[in-house]
């Protein structure tokens, strides 16, 4: 995903950087190259826990601090209680489609993002049966490279507006039967829906893939979400593959008429089409990992484990309005430094008099689902 042209909005992340004690930049030799990363711990990190670990990854042309500030994630995992962390691919590349790349994008990915997982576990309090990978674009064709390739250390994977190369089709032979989420958009210009991008298969191919390989029975349950933003030109649809081997599940986002964008990303990106927002992409990619470790679904958690909202408009300059919630209970709004700014339970906060910048928006309604957001103050 190019995000070039959007510059105005990365600049945050040198303003950011400095108060986030939680997060921070290293890196570490493969192959004679030097991979870097970004890494988030949650906040109230303790060394007397373990937690679960994502690899979040960029798309072509994008980098680690940009998928950072686009998906939100920080948030998500402060709620939650995990580590994200955000890997950097070579010259903004993820190689998923094999050896005969050659060059900078013959990189063996596979084999940095393992040694980062055993990096990140080294030095942090890793739960080893609860590590996942998601990714956007070509960061979900890579995703998807190391289900095939390291099953036996993910939990689940989830990938947006992002297949399989027919490299990684062609050589796929996971160790374990592996939980899968898809999210794709139908108006996807840069990977279209039906086909892929090229030398890859289509979004529905892909869940085929994974249902025979998961034997999953062809059975499905469609719903048709609630489409809760009538400005974003989109709905959404769930296909759930409900009865897959060893209690797994297959479960694809079908986003009529989405772009080739993250869900409720923190910008919209005109050239790549519609960003949906009647979901989260971040908090549905949450609440599917929370329900799986390396042994199986995790007894006693709920599909539906957290809140799913929206903001508008974002950015903004007066007026944000939040949708999605039919009973809320509590709004809390965080600026750039922590500190609160407002707590109360109406549906719309007058933001006119406040500082430009990043803030984040902590919902909870009156079932006690909670859900977290961030958005761009003019």
């Amino acid at each position: 995903m190019n995000f070039r042209y959007i510059t105005s909005i990365v600049c945050f992340v040198l303003s950011v950087a400095g108060l986030r004690a939680q997060t921070f930049t290293d890196s570490f030799m493969v192959d004679g190259i030097y991979r870097n990363y970004i890494c988030h711990l949650p906040s109230g990190y303790n060394t007397n826990n373990t937690y679960p670990l994502v690899l979040n990854l960029h798309g072509y042309t994008s980098n680690a601090g940009q998928q950072e500030i686009y998906t939100q994630m920080d948030a998500s995992a402060d709620t939650h209680g995990y580590i994200v962390v955000y890997p950097n691919g070579v010259d903004s590349f993820w190689n998923s489609w094999g050896p005969a790349t050659g060059g900078a994008y013959g990189a063996n990915d596979v084999k940095f993002l393992t040694e980062l997982i055993d990096t990140i576990s080294q030095r942090y309090h890793v739960n080893p049966k609860r590590v996942y990978s998601c990714g956007i674009s070509n960061g979900g064709y890579m995703t998807y490279a190391l289900a095939c390739a390291i099953a036996d250390r993910l939990a689940a994977v989830a990938s947006v507006s992002g297949t399989m190369s027919n490299y990684t089709v062609s050589t796929c032979h996971p160790a374990r039967k592996i939980p899968v989420m898809h999210i794709h958009g139908t108006a996807d210009p840069i990977v279209p829906y039906a086909i892929g991008a090229a030398a890859s298969i289509g979004a529905e191919q892909v869940m085929i893939f994974w249902r025979d390989t998961d034997a999953c029975q062809h059975t499905t349950d469609t719903t048709d979400l609630a489409n809760t933003n009538l400005t974003d030109g989109c709905t959404v649809q769930t296909i759930h593959y409900p009865t897959c081997a060893n209690g797994n599940d297959l479960l694809l986002y079908k986003i009529a008429n989405g772009g080739h964008t993250w869900p409720g990303g923190s910008i919209n990106i005109p050239l790549f089409g519609n960003t949906d927002r009647d979901i989260s992409g971040t908090n549905e990619i949450w609440k599917f990992f929370d329900r799986y470790t390396l042994d199986g679904p995790v007894a006693g958690v709920a599909e539906v484990a957290a809140l799913s909202f929206a903001v508008y408009p974002d950015p903004a300059s007066s007026v944000i309005r939040i949708t999605g919630v039919s009973d809320i209970a509590e709004v809390n709004i965080y600026d750039m430094m922590g500190q609160k700014v407002i707590q109360n339970k109406a549906d719309q906060v007058d933001i006119s008099g406040w500082s430009a910048g990043i803030y984040t928006l902590q919902v909870r309604d009156a079932n006690g689902a909670s859900g977290v957001l961030k958005f761009v103050k003019q």
